[in-house]
């Protein structure tokens, strides 16, 4: 709020207020900022009622000690209860809060995500595709499901196509009906590696036929007789082919998502990110008897082609009943295409694809995260929202992060960005730094987001987080120095306030203000001036003046603790008891300025801070020179 200047009254004092405080705005020149957002605020967020306040402090749980990277942190909750996962370096751990027990070696050494499915935790590191119970953990090929390749097969062959084939395994069944006459059985496939197992009426067959591997038959010495029902399928035979590079498809991919039409059987799980491979997806499917969805089931025709191949799928969103496949950019495609889901005329789930939108494309497949029911990722120019248009119900990309693209879009590795939905925000980490959207606060509207809003922004230092784990509130992160780190949401005291033993350096910086006339000199009195900061039990405030002369000084440092036995440090001690605002007189005279900014700050451990508001009152002089 500002009061006009009264004419001819050059020694009448004015003042400007600055309060109903918003976020960060990284996108101009601090003059030209809004009033109610600052141009430099590092390491705050808002608080219940929108007041900039010092985040969460974090901790080390535990390091491997190789100092390797943490690749990926990950949970199951299965019915034996919870058990976590870390994939530090070339290893996965299961971990506690603050111990670490071997799982499994040799793993790629790179980022890795993971899925719960089924009761189990299933695992892509780029290198394998892993399957976690709860208490062992192998690959997922060790018990994938064979499935039956063809039915109702006479002994000649030539029966009904049932199942595809597994990308997982070679291992594939045919189901035949006895006629008490042949002996020789015909599979569906030839030449085969071997034959596996052969059971007649349901009981193991373990001798009396041999097996010609070129043709693909067995031969029994007597011939099977036939099923008790008639037309039934009473003979099973498993076998195995030569699949080279079927399994490899798979275990190259890097991320999957899922999606479907609801229920037990509706959804399926769909892999991709195999550098190979950088424009396809599988999908899992069902499969009998129970026909229920299993991630270990990869139909060899599951495949499907997204674009082009010049622009990588980079993952998946559920959007309303769709799936947007995100892509890298490309000039010459569309970076979001979208699957619907559906029944065909038998009953059985079919996935249509259609070309969605073009523009940004993903650089991170790690920064894909939702901020409420919104899909966001991160592109070369900022990070961005799938949105649907109201009158066409078709849908866009909107910018999301206008107030801190200036910044953000120059950080160098934005292909290592990794990000993560915690508390209603959206918070992305690159380069020990996090972007965080505030999905608290209103909503801001700008021409220039290319869209209907924008997020208020918050920018936090010391975050070196490389992959990011939230369970029930609580967030971890893994760091690239094998750390496993948890933001402290745990503990209520002061304590709460340090990132390890280091303080978190806080503060609310004003736009460089002219108070409306950049061209008159301005003076700051003695008296008037103030700021109103947030009372915690360990506090101080730092208070520094900065004008158009001069880099800013400090002018004022003053401790606004309130008195708690538990919380007691003698060298911060007030015997204050109110928990009411704290008002802090500014009591320092500022001559002939042009542009004036007010920066108050905190950079003591152990402390909490917080602004309410700030009023700076001045008088006005000669024009300026």
């Amino acid at each position: 709020m500002k009061l006009s200047y009264p004419s001819g009254s050059s020694a009448a004092r004015h003042k400007t207020v600055y309060h109903t405080f918003r976020g960060v705005d990284l996108s101009t020149d601090p003059a030209l900022v809004d009033t109610t957002r600052s141009p430099d605020a590092p390491n705050l967020i808002s608080d219940t009622g929108g007041y900039p306040e010092k985040r969460l402090g974090w901790k080390t749980l535990v390091q491997q000690v190789g100092r390797q990277s943490v690749n990926g942190l990950y949970r199951l909750v299965s019915a034996s209860g919870e058990a976590r996962v870390a994939h530090i370096g070339t290893t996965l751990y299961r971990w506690g809060d603050t111990e670490l027990s071997v799982l499994r070696e040799g793993v790629a050494d790179q980022r890795s995500s993971a899925f719960e499915c089924a009761g189990k935790l299933w695992i892509l590191t780029g290198g394998e595709y892993l399957v976690y119970d709860g208490e062992t953990i192998k690959a997922a090929a060790e018990d994938a499901y064979a499935p039956i390749t063809s039915i109702s097969n006479p002994p000649a062959g030539g029966g009904v196509a049932f199942e595809a084939a597994n990308l997982l395994t070679n291992k594939r069944r045919n189901l035949f009906t006895a006629d008490g006459t042949a002996k020789t059985y015909q599979l569906d496939f030839a030449p085969i590696t071997a034959v596996l197992a052969v059971t007649q009426d349901g009981t193991a067959v373990t001798s009396g036929y041999s097996v010609d591997l070129t043709k693909g038959t067995v031969t029994f010495s007597t011939a099977p007789s036939k099923p008790a029902i008639t037309g039934e399928d009473n003979i099973e035979i498993l076998f195995s082919v030569g699949t080279e590079g079927y399994s490899e498809a798979i275990n190259g991919c890097r991320f999957a998502g899922m999606f479907g039409f609801g229920g037990d059987t509706g959804e399926r799980v769909f892999f991709s990110g195999n550098p190979k491979y950088p424009n396809v997806d599988w999908r899992c499917e069902v499969h009998s008897p129970d026909y229920q969805v299993d991630p270990s089931y990869i139909p060899d025709t599951s495949f499907a082609y997204i674009g082009s191949d010049a622009n990588a799928i980079m993952g998946y969103r559920r959007v309303g009943d769709k799936q947007a496949i995100i892509k890298a950019a490309n000039d010459a495609d569309a970076t979001i295409f979208f699957r619907s889901a559906g029944l065909d005329a038998e009953g059985e789930a079919i996935f249509s694809l259609a070309q969605g939108v073009a523009g940004a494309g993903a650089v991170s497949p790690w920064s894909i995260a939702n901020l409420g029911d919104e899909s966001l990722f991160l592109s070369a120019n900022g990070i961005f929202g799938i949105a649907s248009q109201t009158y066409t119900s078709q849908y866009c990309l909107q910018n999301r992060s206008y107030f801190v693209d200036a910044k953000l879009t120059k950080e160098g590795n934005l292909a290592e960005a990794v990000a993560v939905e915690w508390d209603g925000r959206y918070l992305l980490a690159v380069n020990g730094r996090c972007y965080v959207l505030d999905g608290k606060q209103n909503k801001s509207y700008k021409p220039q987001s290319l869209g209907d809003y924008i997020y208020e922004c918050g920018y936090w230092t010391n975050i070196p987080a490389r992959c990011w784990l939230e369970v029930d509130g609580a967030l971890y992160f893994g760091t690239a120095d094998g750390r496993i780190c948890k933001f402290r949401t745990d503990e209520d005291g002061m304590s709460r306030f340090a990132d390890d033993d280091m303080p978190i350096a806080a503060s609310w910086a004003t736009k460089a203000d002219d108070d409306g006339d950049f061209a008159l000199l301005k003076s700051i009195p003695m008296r008037g001036s103030a700021v109103m900061v947030k009372p915690y039990t360990q506090s101080s405030a730092k208070i520094t003046i900065r004008t158009e002369r001069d880099f800013g000084k400090e002018i004022r440092t003053t401790e606004t603790g309130r008195f708690d036995f538990s919380e007691i440090n003698f060298d911060n001690f007030t015997f204050s008891t109110s928990d009411s605002p704290e008002v802090v007189m500014i009591n320092r005279k500022i001559k002939r300025y042009k542009t004036c900014q007010i920066i108050v700050a905190n950079d003591a451990i152990h402390e909490g801070f917080g602004v309410y508001g700030i009023i700076k009152r001045f008088t006005t002089g000669h024009y300026a020179r």
